[in-house]
């Protein structure tokens, strides 16, 4: 058998994971089986167990994929003249944009980490690498002069993360769940803790020059 190229290593490792978020999301971590996703995947079990060696591996994966998405999208707001445009634009990538199974997907393994050592290392790791680069990214347009915050930059991260924990919740177990719109308020919440109101004219008179 010819020996796979690095890029088509790469696209078959893309298309196991792609199997085992569908699966989960769909099925549950337990009901899932390795089988179950070698199937999905359409590849052998040897082909599966070269890259991954358990479901959990395989959820370490993709939380470090999604991880690295994230952290780029991540890259627009660092740059943005505009913050809040910016913020805008990474709300649409990285929430309004994303699959729906996604959201059941995260409900899973958020479950199956309150008892599984493996899973709640792999889904802090990534909360953990995420939290970090935000936290950069608003330190740095804080020093810039492009936003104002009226709150402690960690304690704004924080209410960041709870809230965008509720939109998947609701996302995924709330029928009819309007989340453009609650993406929306949480954009306008944010917005008014980044920019203190007695900066705000300053920060106007800044992007005006």
């Amino acid at each position: 058998m010819p020996k796979l190229s690095e890029n088509q290593q790469s696209q078959r490792r893309s298309r196991i994971l792609d199997a085992a978020e569908a699966c989960f999301a769909n099925t549950g971590f337990h009901r899932t089986s390795m089988q179950d996703i070698c199937q999905s995947a359409g590849v052998s079990a040897g082909a599966v167990y070269l890259y991954f060696d358990s479901k959990e591996a395989l959820i370490t994966g993709i939380s470090e994929r999604d991880r690295a998405e994230i952290i780029e999208n991540f890259t627009e707001l660092a740059g943005a003249p505009d913050f809040a445009a910016g913020m805008r634009e990474v709300m649409r990538s990285c929430i309004l944009e994303r699959p729906p199974h996604k959201s059941r997907l995260y409900l899973a393994i958020a479950a199956e980490a309150t008892h599984n050592p493996a899973v709640a290392r792999a889904l802090s790791d990534c909360d953990s690498a995420i939290r970090g680069a935000l936290a950069g990214i608003l330190r740095r347009a804080e020093a810039d002069g492009r936003i104002a915050p009226a709150i402690p930059v960690e304690r704004i991260i924080n209410l960041m993360s709870v809230i965008a924990d509720g939109l998947f919740w609701r996302g995924a177990v709330m029928p009819g769940f309007d989340l453009a719109a609650a993406a929306a308020d949480l954009l306008e919440l944010v917005g008014s803790l980044l920019t203190r109101r007695d900066a705000q004219s300053s920060l106007e008179n800044r992007a005006a020059e």
